[in-house]
């Protein structure tokens, strides 16, 4: 089950948060949590949670924003997407992209953009944790008109 972000998920979602994240203190994510709960035609940006069902608490978290490129046009992109299980990964991520393509359409976007980060390293000029280097960050860009994947120029 994926919907939008709701209240009562910010701080069932900050176990998540802190394995993902941990240099986001309880209070910040409360902070930016309530913050990414807005809803109404105007909002650009937001966080999916996924669920296993009706009454469990949240197993994933994407956050999203409306963007545009000169190689896409209007784009979602989900620049973080957080799995509680690695066990069960690809099965809630392949939840979660149905319900980004009909956010996307929602927000009269052409195409969805995703990022999949691998080989978590440690930042070696701080004490906070990089998901990835640069070098293991994999973007994807699909248009929804024709499910075909873009692929700009180098």
């Amino acid at each position: 089950m994926v919907r939008r972000l709701d209240r009562a998920d910010v701080p069932l979602l900050y176990p998540l948060i802190r394995i993902s994240l941990p240099h986001l203190s309880l209070r910040d994510w409360i902070r930016i949590g309530r913050r990414m709960v807005r809803s109404g035609a105007r909002v650009q940006e937001g966080i999916l949670v996924a669920h296993y069902g009706p009454g469990r608490p949240p197993c994933a978290m994407a956050t999203f924003r409306r963007g545009f490129d000169l190689y896409s046009g209007d784009t979602l992109t989900a620049d973080h997407i957080l799995t509680l299980s690695y066990t069960h990964q690809q099965k809630i991520i392949d939840a979660l992209l149905p319900a980004m393509e009909t956010l996307a359409r929602e927000m009269g976007c052409d195409a969805i953009r995703t990022f999949s980060h691998s080989n978590r390293v440690l930042n070696q000029d701080g004490p906070v944790r990089k998901l990835c280097s640069t070098s293991h960050i994999t973007e994807r860009t699909v248009r929804l008109d024709r499910n075909k994947e873009i692929v700009p120029p180098s």
